[in-house]
């Protein structure tokens, strides 16, 4: 097969710099002929295709309409022609790039310019105005294009968003009244209601992964299967579409440790908490779904975050437990010269039995504690075994002569 290259200049330029060899590969009866990335300039010409156009002319239909004054029925002209010139050029250029990440950089920057443009417009008069409507129909050509790789950053229209409120509004009242029928905690009702609210309420800006997120969250509450859900409740079978869901919301976190402490707290024995948790750790496990979105995207996952409070109290009943079985120490009253004196005089009268001195201050010191003194050094207690000072026996004598007189009398009898 013969191959022909010819140089040839770009853009009509003559300066040799700009000039590139195409070549030409006869194939069959065709000619195919193969232009460099530069002369087509995919890094430039196809990133860049115009909307400034678009934008004058909606900047000029925002600055004449002002609320009193919008009576028009139908579309400005100009814009309209723009907008359809716009999408096929737009449509043709996603057809035609194959470089992924380019394509994908280049739908979504179109994108947002687009939902720039759509906002001034429908700033001017907060509806839905013939105009608004034409920015909002090409908006949508254009996403559909490549649904699938719509960036979940990309900031929502008000246009949109106007729209959506009616319809969310609706569909949140409908998923209220099925809540109230299958009689789910209230609090969880109200909590479950966040992810519909912010876009009834609009107070913050919202973005397209958070309308995704939310449109698969009612898909799940369309699937329930209330009546045989494997849960323990109906509550339980919404907290379980939730985790599953990852809705990291504040709120619903607070409830689910509360929900967690109620339900091992209804258990007295240690063994039997531990199980409670142990199987709480299980169904958080089940229910965590790898690889889908959070509904915060700016906080911590719910799952490990549960986890690690589930561990942690788990760990806390263990350590408590540990605290409770450790040997507790005998408590004297006295101080611990007196109480070394005693031991010393019970070593020699065969009450304790006899053993070298260094063990048995030893044996002292792990179970007594002393006035002022939780832990005694062993080495303390040895080195005052031999004391005969008459304060600290005198301490010892008066409870040991009362006992002494006691045993006396019912010994007497």
């Amino acid at each position: 097969m013969k191959i022909i290259s010819e140089r040839i200049s770009t853009h009509g330029q003559s300066n040799t710099s700009n000039k590139f060899t195409v070549q030409f590969y006869p194939y069959f009866n065709r000619v195919v002929v193969l232009f460099p990335c530069e002369f087509l300039n995919l890094n430039n010409d196809y990133m860049n295709i115009e909307t400034d156009y678009l934008k004058s002319i909606a900047e000029e239909i925002a600055v004449r309409q002002s609320p009193d004054t919008i009576n028009e029925t139908q579309a400005d002209h100009r814009l309209l022609v723009e907008a359809r010139r716009l999408e096929k050029a737009i449509v043709s250029t996603l057809r035609t790039i194959d470089n992924f990440t380019q394509r994908d950089t280049y739908h979504n920057d179109t994108l947002a310019k687009l939902v720039e443009i759509s906002d001034l417009l429908f700033e001017a008069h907060n509806r839905i105005s013939p105009d608004t409507k034409v920015l909002l129909d090409l908006m949508t050509a254009i996403r559909q294009i490549l649904p699938g790789d719509i960036s979940p950053l990309l900031r929502l229209s008000k246009a949109f968003l106007f729209i959506q409120k009616e319809l969310i509004k609706t569909e949140w009242e409908s998923y209220h009244k099925i809540l109230l029928d299958h009689e789910i905690e209230p609090k969880l009702i109200a909590i479950s209601a966040i992810p519909f609210q912010r876009f009834i309420q609009r107070k913050d800006k919202l973005y397209w992964g958070d309308y995704t997120w939310l449109k698969g969250y009612a898909a799940k509450l369309d699937a329930i299967d209330w009546e045989n859900a494997d849960c323990n409740s109906k509550t339980e079978a919404l907290m379980s579409l939730l985790i599953g869901r990852d809705f990291n919301h504040e709120r619903f976190f607070v409830y689910c440790k509360k929900y967690i402490a109620a339900r091992t707290g209804a258990f007295t024995t240690r063994l039997r908490k531990l199980q409670e948790f142990a199987l709480c750790e299980k169904l958080v496990l089940e229910d965590t779904q790898a690889g889908l979105p959070a509904f915060n995207r700016y906080d911590n996952a719910l799952s490990p975050r549960l986890l690690k409070w589930i561990r942690e109290e788990t760990d806390a009943i263990k350590n408590a437990a540990a605290f409770e079985d450790a040997p507790q120490k005998v408590e004297f009253n006295w101080d611990v010269d007196t109480t070394s004196v005693f031991y010393k005089y019970l070593m020699d009268n065969g009450v304790t039995k006899k053993i070298d001195l260094k063990t048995y201050a030893k044996q002292i010191a792990a179970t007594v504690s002393t006035v002022g003194k939780e832990d005694i050094r062993w080495e303390t207690i040895h080195k005052r075994l031999y004391s005969k000072d008459e304060k600290y026996l005198t301490k010892i004598f008066e409870p040991l002569k009362a006992i002494v007189e006691d045993i006396k009398f019912f010994l007497k009898r």
